[in-house]
């Protein structure tokens, strides 16, 4: 658990998003039934691996409020070993996992998307991690994932 002196929570309603989680480099918020996160290096300088992902783990039930939805994490503007950590925690995190209905990655290369690509192959998962270099197609799988998603639990529990 991220103690409450070690982090600083900012939260604001607004009518397009429902609330925002913003501290040290990071910044989430759900948008059109995403979690959306945006990261930049300084986040990388203050914290380590398993807080990374305390950090994650925490931040997500308050935004989702026990809805799954897919997550969009947005590494446009790291450096790639910066990107290659995020990317490795969140998609080996049975706990974030466990969390998100998908998890979607947006990049600022083909040299990275092939990387990220080549590990989801080599990391076989049952749903692996989709990445992206346009926001509009990424937005565009997150919102057809999730209408598919609640499609079949409202078939299935009716």
């Amino acid at each position: 658990m991220v103690l409450a002196h070690q982090l600083v929570f900012s939260f604001s309603n607004n009518t397009i998003m429902r609330s925002v989680i913003q501290f040290d480099g990071i910044k989430f918020w759900v948008d059109q039934d995403i979690i959306h996160c945006n990261l930049d290096s300084v986040f990388f300088s203050k914290y380590e691996k398993a807080n990374i992902e305390e950090i994650f783990y925490n931040a997500i039930p308050i935004l989702s409020k026990g809805t799954y939805m897919p997550f969009l994490i947005n590494i446009e503007n790291l450096e790639r070993p910066c990107a290659l950590k995020i990317f490795n925690i969140i998609s080996k995190s049975a706990q974030i996992k466990r969390l998100v209905l998908s998890r979607i990655f947006l990049v600022n290369s083909i040299e990275l998307k092939v990387i990220l690509s080549l590990n989801n192959i080599i990391v076989k998962q049952v749903v692996p991690n989709k990445i992206f270099r346009g926001y509009d197609a990424a937005v565009n799988f997150c919102k057809n994932d999730y209408m598919i998603f609640n499609e079949v639990s409202e078939h299935r529990f009716s």
